[in-house]
């Protein structure tokens, strides 16, 4: 029988930006996932405090528009990447734990790949769950700081895969909201178009 396999990509996106894109890019292309599923959380649990500024609808809009400059961007990617809306559709604070809980037991996915960036190895055993998420996830975890440092805190007994590009992502979604003028260049086309139309992060 064929094994169901996912991987998965979570996070605020508010806004959805090019490392965001190059973090998919290199799931894409230095594992053996072909379905992905790109997930805007409702509310992060690490951000309660700090709700995302763009609305659910400006975010799944700039996350579709995303999408398309990601294919114009890695054409030769092969894989199928679609939006989910789940955790926007739950409600409330958005753990991964009951995501992944509903992948496995509800969707019938048998493995399932969570992408993420270097830069949260060191709060992995803070997220909600984390002994079910470290029995039942494969981290995907890209490498995001060039001095490596951070691999020292890898909790033990992790299933993971170390991605190396050869070049980092320093692109970050605090960094344009607080300075979208300045850090347009850290969006992709249609989204930059999107959030200078819109009058977003102004």
């Amino acid at each position: 029988m064929r094994e169901n396999k996912t991987a998965i990509l979570g996070g605020s996106f508010d806004p959805v930006h090019l490392g965001h894109l190059f973090l998919l890019h290199c799931a894409v292309s230095m594992t053996d996932y072909r379905s992905f599923l790109i997930i805007p959380a409702k509310v992060s649990n690490f951000k309660q405090d700090n709700r995302p500024k763009a609305t659910d609808e400006q975010r799944l809009e700039m996350l579709t528009l995303a999408l398309s400059d990601y294919h114009d961007l890695y054409p030769q990617d092969k894989a199928d990447i679609s939006i989910s809306t789940m955790e926007l559709e739950r409600g409330g604070v958005s753990y991964t734990s009951d995501t992944i809980r509903i992948l496995k037991e509800e969707l019938g996915v048998d493995r399932i790949g969570l992408v993420m960036g270097d830069d949260h190895i060191e709060g992995l055993p803070r997220w909600h769950a984390f002994p079910y998420l470290k029995d039942n996830v494969e981290f995907l975890i890209c490498m995001r700081n060039p001095d490596g440092t951070c691999w020292d805190t890898l909790p033990e007994g992790l299933c993971y895969k170390k991605l190396e590009p050869s070049d980092v992502a320093p692109q970050s979604s605090s960094a344009i909201r607080e300075n979208v003028s300045g850090r347009g260049d850290y969006l992709s086309r249609r989204v930059g178009e999107y959030v200078r139309a819109n009058n977003l992060y102004i």
